[in-house]
């Protein structure tokens, strides 16, 4: 896999946001968050913790940079009217859905990509598992699978990329019309880690012999 250093706009600052810039800014890629508030609290935590290392802005002013991939770790509520707002500066993209929409419906935005950002390649990635298992990734010194669709094709190289420097083991599923398999993925994460209470730290590992 290549090891080529990424540009990476990440829309959000919380737990997923947050977690996966970590990573990658640890693996040597170039991370910009994009957030509501520059000044909140996410916000200066990152920069505490990174200084003049991690550039942080709003959302328009992150997504003028030509960046290699756009992140969204977005509340879910909220995708459908940034999609919307931002089509222009998302159109032709790499973009990786990461947001759970939850309350009914399909959890994912695709939907809204497809129509407003017709030329993007979106991929559906880091919405299965915790956060606290991109943070830690091994199990008994093994790391997690993590399951993604998307196109398949040159951009797709860049998404595994980022799925490895996070510690994971990228499991693709093929193209968009995988993302209900990915996002069945995520509900069975959830009936397993908060149905069942077996906690958080619970991930998946794909075994073939």
């Amino acid at each position: 896999m290549t090891t080529e250093k990424l540009t990476i706009t990440v829309l959000g600052a919380g737990n997923i946001g947050g977690t996966l810039g970590r990573k990658w800014i640890a693996a040597g890629h170039q991370v910009t968050f994009g957030v509501n508030d520059p000044q909140g609290k996410h916000a200066q935590a990152l920069r505490t913790e990174f200084g003049d290392r991690v550039t942080i802005g709003s959302v328009a002013e992150v997504l003028a940079n030509n960046a290699d991939v756009v992140v969204m770790a977005l509340p879910g509520a909220t995708m459908d009217s940034t999609i919307t707002t931002f089509a222009a500066q998302l159109d032709g993209r790499t973009i990786i859905d990461t947001a759970n929409r939850m309350g009914g419906g399909p959890m994912n935005s695709f939907a809204t990509f497809q129509e407003k950002t017709p030329r993007s390649h979106v991929y559906r990635a880091f919405n299965s598992l915790g956060w606290e298992n991109y943070a830690d990734p091994l199990f008994n010194g093994e790391p997690a699978d993590l399951f993604y669709c998307g196109p398949n094709d040159a951009s797709r190289t860049a998404v595994e990329q980022l799925i490895a420097a996070v510690g994971l083991r990228p499991i693709y599923l093929g193209g968009v019309e995988q993302v209900g398999l990915v996002d069945a993925i995520a509900g069975l994460w959830f009936a397993l880690a908060l149905g069942q209470h077996k906690g958080r730290h619970l991930a998946f590992k794909v075994l073939s012999r």
